[in-house]
């Protein structure tokens, strides 16, 4: 029986990490242009700035939703559930012609970005054992970064046989994202099954439950915190990014495109070893560790005088992004594996919606203040606030120690 078991989770994880390999290549194609598009289209970067604001506070409730879903009924049903909104996303940036339906496609990518991620990275951890889950993790994002590497390349070439970047030299990347996710969406569909077996619990039981969990452990509500304050860091400066390469640093697709792949070289090459040191020293200390490329790659890209500058930037941003793997890891330990459905429900409640007024200020900073305005705070917040609460977090390597301390709801 047991092997079994560790036969039907060794399956699942090959299959997820398939169906994000292919997910990473599809969703990198327009990755460098979503946000250039919603300008082209004739809105300005205040506009950008409330659009993304919107579409965050839209998704908190699906994205909460798929999560406790995940604990109260099934995790594979949750899943599928929010790959749909995946493959809607693309769809709708592909037909819309207004600011409203523009909002309801950045809630859809949204929605996939965290509750569709959350879900996954629960199936993922549910089908590792511990002491493989960061080395895990990092395998996962280093092979589909593997298959995004090629991807900006790819679609900067398309974005110039189309017209250059433009309304319509960006549009056919939709598509060819949209038949992309619909094939992983058939990998997940026909592949994925349950990794644990779990008790049923009504959705409304699981929500209680999670708000008491986080008043029983003091470090779940840093942690919401720190996460809240995540969109004033990178939902503040992310949406500018390639708006401000193009307007201020006068970057073509080609260099939009070279960036995408320096980043993801630098992701790849650092992956898996960010992913070893992260089982053997800890999550915390791995995390801390790579911090301050966050802030090099910043000054950097503000910096260049030349193209070649922005492109070193992203590869350094990209070594930094590895730092996702014992992020995702350490986010998913905090809470006994029967409730990292709930836990990602309650973190999406109550982080989403406090962190969708930061794309609007970021949208007015970058227009009234300065351009490189979000990004010198984004920074800064990161620094003062963040990095502090991210070195109180307790380390989760020692999973016994560490489940002895937390305080079960039914305690």
């Amino acid at each position: 029986m047991g092997g079994e078991k560790r036969g039907l989770r060794s399956r699942n994880y090959l299959v997820l990490l398939i169906r994000r390999t292919l997910a990473g290549f599809f969703n990198s194609l327009p990755n460098q242009y979503v946000n250039i598009y919603v300008v082209e289209m004739g809105l300005s970067e205040q506009d950008l700035g409330v659009l993304n604001s919107v579409g965050t506070l839209l998704a908190s409730i699906p994205s909460a939703a798929l999560s406790f879903a995940a604990d109260a009924s099934s995790r594979r049903s949750a899943y599928l559930a929010g790959l749909v909104f995946e493959v809607l996303a693309p769809l709708l940036f592909l037909a819309g012609k207004s600011a409203v339906s523009l909002a309801v496609a950045i809630s859809c990518s949204l929605v996939a970005f965290y509750g569709v991620r959350i879900v996954e990275n629960v199936l993922v951890a549910d089908s590792l054992p511990g002491s493989e889950r960061a080395f895990g993790f990092g395998v996962m994002s280093a092979l589909s970064i593997v298959a995004s590497l090629v991807a900006p390349v790819v679609a900067a070439h398309i974005v110039n046989m189309c017209g250059g970047i433009s309304v319509r030299g960006i549009r056919p990347l939709f598509l060819l994202q949209c038949v992309g996710l619909l094939i992983a969406y058939a990998v997940a569909a026909l592949f994925v099954r349950e990794a644990r077996a779990l008790g049923r619990v009504s959705c409304a039981r699981a929500f209680r439950e999670s708000f008491s969990m986080i008043s029983l452990n003091p470090w779940l509500r840093r942690w919401i915190l720190l996460e809240a304050l995540g969109g004033y860091v990178f939902s503040l400066s992310m949406p500018f990014e390639m708006v401000y390469a193009v307007r201020v640093k006068s970057a073509d697709e080609f260099v939009l495109g070279y960036m995408g792949a320096a980043m993801s070289v630098g992701s790849m090459v650092a992956l898996p070893l960010v992913g070893r040191v992260a089982d053997r020293v800890g999550r915390v200390k791995t995390i801390l560790l790579l911090r301050p490329l966050f802030y090099l790659s910043t000054a950097i890209f503000l910096l260049a005088s030349d193209p070649t500058h922005l492109i070193l930037a992203w590869f350094v941003r990209g070594v930094w992004y590895a730092s996702i793997a014992p992020f995702q890891a350490l986010a998913l330990e905090l809470v006994p594996y029967d409730y990292r459905g709930r836990w990602g429900g309650v973190r999406y409640i109550i982080s989403l919606p406090l962190r969708a007024p930061a794309s609007a200020l970021g949208g007015y900073l970058y227009a009234n203040v300065a351009p490189e305005a979000p990004f010198v705070v984004a920074a800064a917040i990161d620094l003062i606030l963040r990095v502090p609460l991210i070195y109180m977090t307790p380390e989760t390597l020692n999973r016994k120690e560490y489940l002895s301390a937390f305080k079960r709801v039914s305690d």
